[in-house]
């Protein structure tokens, strides 16, 4: 019985840690909202924003109180780049 808990404990942690290990992005954040029918989807931004820092002003000016969570400097610049935006 003991075995089997260890086994189990293990395999458990082993899975815990592989979850936090992948992390696949802050755009995977974004998309959420940001798939076109919410917000402007990723064609959409990028067209409208050629540069990561005209995007991360326009993400800090925004007005929209679904924003407001989502204006750190690093994390934005973050999703500009996984968006391709330089």
């Amino acid at each position: 019985m003991k075995t089997s808990f260890a086994i189990f404990i293990t395999i458990f942690f082993l899975t815990f840690c592989a979850f936090n290990i992948a992390n696949a992005g802050v755009w995977d954040k974004c998309k959420v909202c940001h798939s076109g029918n919410i917000a402007p989807d990723e064609k959409t931004l990028k067209e409208k924003y050629q540069t990561a820092d005209k995007l991360i002003k326009a993400a800090k000016e925004s007005q929209n109180p679904m924003m407001k969570n989502y204006k750190d400097d690093e994390e934005l610049k973050e999703a500009a780049k996984d968006l391709g935006l330089k």
